[in-house]
């Protein structure tokens, strides 16, 4: 038997190299052979049977036979000559054959976020299903070199699943005393240190990014030896606030005209008790709504909902840059100073322009020098 499902036609007519070659066109053709003047055989791939046929006969060609042979095509016999037989035997086949693969992977854990980590991998990782190229042990020590989190695992074939089952790491005692670095909690320029226990990590005149480690939690003794510690250090670094506003000379804006409306309605326990029917005659407008409660009686709990309704008008506008250019550097600057916290004192402040062509940006910048030393707990 065959495995692959392909038709074969015998046809009959005249000139039979120009139906081949429009047939060429649209599909693969097997196995041509040449019996008479008039009479020729081959095969197709059996999908494309019809598309076949309907070419064949448009040229004048007379099919005189089909055959069908493959896989589809022998169970499709076997139900006709063995009916429900065949059918539980093939049923049988096919049971036994997928028995043979993985379909699932499902991992246990405490945590499900966890689980859903390691499943997620290991589906992307498994390079088959069949059960016999599976090697339980490699991925047992596959995922424990992946995933800090897991102490102990295990992984066995069930049925047609595998079944990952793991626990979450454990600190030992000693290790639970273990001490966190200091890092750094903003971007600058380091300008002064003064290290009083750890380890540093950073030298005056570096430039660190929000997250880096500045000091170590330990030290080496006499012996070599790294030995905990509690690191405290006061480091100064030059910190820049940002912040970038952008002008366009066109522009359309929808603003307020300064006509408001306001209805207000009742509710008792979520269903509406008095409604403000006044209609709106803004064609355009925004509205903001609030809710208050009137009475906290549980049997009576009555609230109010307010409603806002602002005329808005849209306008187009067209602002010359440089008309307006120190009010953007005035209203960049104050969005800046919202950064600064209480005692900072400004070292530095400058602002640079980009753009053009009807759109420009400012970028304000204003430097400090602070601590950017921290304790991670």
């Amino acid at each position: 038997m065959k495995l692959k499902n392909r038709t074969k036609l015998l046809i009959n007519g005249l000139n039979q190299e120009k139906v081949l070659n429009e047939l060429s066109k649209f599909m693969p053709i097997y196995n041509y052979k040449r019996l008479s003047f008039k009479q020729s055989e081959f095969e197709i791939d059996s999908m494309y049977l019809k598309q076949a046929k309907k070419i064949v006969v448009s040229y004048g060609f007379v099919i005189e036979n089909i055959q069908n042979y493959g896989v589809i095509f022998w169970i499709k016999s076997l139900f006709k000559r063995y009916g429900v037989f065949a059918g539980i035997i093939v049923s049988l086949l096919f049971y036994v054959i997928q028995y043979n693969f993985v379909w699932t992977v499902n991992a246990v854990g405490e945590d499900a976020q966890q689980a859903q980590q390691i499943e997620n991998y290991v589906k992307k990782n498994l390079k088959s299903n069949f059960k016999g190229n599976i090697d339980t042990n490699s991925i047992e020590s596959e995922l424990r070199n992946q995933f800090d989190f897991v102490s102990s695992i295990s992984v066995a074939i069930i049925g047609q699943s595998l079944v990952i089952n793991f626990n979450e790491a454990v600190l030992p005692p000693e290790m639970e005393d273990e001490k966190s670095p200091i890092i750094s909690q903003f971007d600058g320029l380091i300008t002064e240190i003064n290290l009083i226990q750890g380890t540093l990590n950073c030298s005056e005149g570096d430039i660190v990014q929000k997250g880096d480690i500045l000091v170590y939690p330990y030290i080496i003794d006499s012996q070599g030896q790294e030995m905990n510690v509690e690191p405290k250090a006061e480091i100064y670094a030059q910190v820049w606030y940002r912040s970038s506003i952008d002008h366009y000379e066109y522009r359309i804006e929808t603003k307020r005209t300064g006509n408001v409306t306001i209805k207000n309605d009742i509710y008792i326990g979520g269903l509406l008790l008095y409604g403000d029917s006044s209609e709106i005659s803004y064609a355009q407008y925004d509205s903001e709504t609030t809710t208050r409660t009137l009475s906290k009686n549980l049997l009576l709990p009555l609230s109010l909902k307010k409603t806002i309704y602002y005329e808005t008008v849209t306008e187009e506008i067209i602002e010359d840059f440089e008309s307006v250019k120190e009010q953007l550097i005035s209203k960049a600057r104050e969005n800046t100073l919202l950064f600064l916290q209480k005692d900072e004192i400004i070292k530095d402040e400058n602002y640079t322009l980009t753009g053009g062509a009807g759109c420009h940006t400012i970028t304000y910048t204003i430097s400090v020098e602070k601590d950017i030393a921290k304790v991670v707990t």
